[in-house]
């Protein structure tokens, strides 16, 4: 076992087990622990998951309904195209004032999920064309109806991108050498705009579950990832909430899904025969009831924090030399 940065095993310190965030998610997470490179600042899972397994989870399982973090109650064809929500703006406050747009001609959102950033970007800024990296099948209706091409792998890119985007993606993947692959898909002067938990000493000491990240970053390894793969760095900025308040939030998370599970699993023991003898009306006012008690992370915008130091997040631009 050898760090994915440095390629050292002299350094290698065992942090704990892997802990779960959703208990039937070890069938694609079994037996892994936590390793962190004393050198470089930086964790990672070993054993990895099998490939075929972390396809299959975010293909079918990562944003399928009533699970978190996302806490999906509608159908994809209801979400509201036109939303914009304040943590949005936060990134878009962000990203537009360290990137001029004007020359920026098209993005490539890798990880995309719905596209939410670059949509809103081609409002303000008509001329970019959108692209996208995405094979979850819950995200591909929406991405198409945002006019994003997407490609379902890396493999299929042929194009070059004046921006990539890539937001709560790097911490899924199971190795560094995505920084590689983005630098041959940038054009000249090309730029990465990215965010990923911020996995300091205080991340790891409270925090609730780890599933299903693999990578944990620091400010420290960033830095030596942008500096062996040749970026220059435009900007690094803690966000988000304080470390406490985010492990307060993933116990609620954690606790609303398996309350909220239970009594999935209770009411299906019953729902033939309700659905004889109970009016449709009030099964539907029950299972409305329950979705308006499910947590919704980006509802709690009151609380989020910009660049004030001891944040969950790390995020930043960095620049192809």
């Amino acid at each position: 076992m050898k760090c994915l940065i440095c390629n050292s095993s002299d350094n290698l310190e065992n942090i704990s087990k892997y802990k779960m965030e959703i208990q039937s998610d070890i069938k694609y997470f079994k037996d892994c622990s936590i390793f962190n490179c004393l050198s470089c600042d930086f964790g990672f899972v070993n054993p990895m998951p099998k490939a075929d397994d972390l396809n299959f989870f975010y293909n079918n399982i990562y944003r399928s309904p009533g699970r978190p973090p996302f806490w999906c109650t509608k159908d994809i064809s209801e979400i509201d195209l036109e939303t914009i929500s304040d943590k949005n703006l936060n990134y878009l406050l962000y990203i537009t004032s360290l990137i001029d747009f004007k020359k920026i001609n098209s993005i490539l959102d890798f990880g995309a999920g719905y596209g939410d950033i670059g949509y809103l970007l081609k409002k303000k800024f008509p001329h970019i064309k959108l692209y996208s990296c995405e094979d979850d099948k819950y995200c591909k209706d929406i991405l198409f109806k945002r006019n994003y091409k997407n490609f379902k792998s890396l493999d299929e890119i042929d194009n070059k991108f004046d921006l990539i985007i890539t937001l709560h993606s790097l911490e899924h993947l199971d190795n560094i050498e995505i920084f590689d692959r983005f630098y041959k898909i940038l054009t000249e002067k090309g730029s990465i705009f990215f965010e990923v938990p911020n996995c300091t000493k205080e991340y790891f000491d409270g925090r609730i579950y780890d599933s299903p990240h693999l990578l944990f970053f620091t400010e420290k390894s960033l830095k030596k990832i942008a500096k062996i793969y040749n970026y220059e760095i435009l900007n690094f900025s803690q966000s988000s909430y304080p470390f406490d308040l985010d492990h307060k939030y993933q116990k609620e998370s954690q606790e609303t899904y398996n309350d909220l599970n239970k009594k999935k699993i209770s009411y299906s023991k019953f729902k033939k025969i309700l659905k004889r003898f109970v009016p449709k009306s009030i099964i539907n006012f029950k299972k409305n009831l329950d979705k308006s008690k499910t947590i919704n992370s980006y509802d709690r915008i009151n609380d989020f924090t910009n660049n004030v130091g001891n944040n969950c997040y790390i995020r930043g631009i960095i620049k192809k030399n």
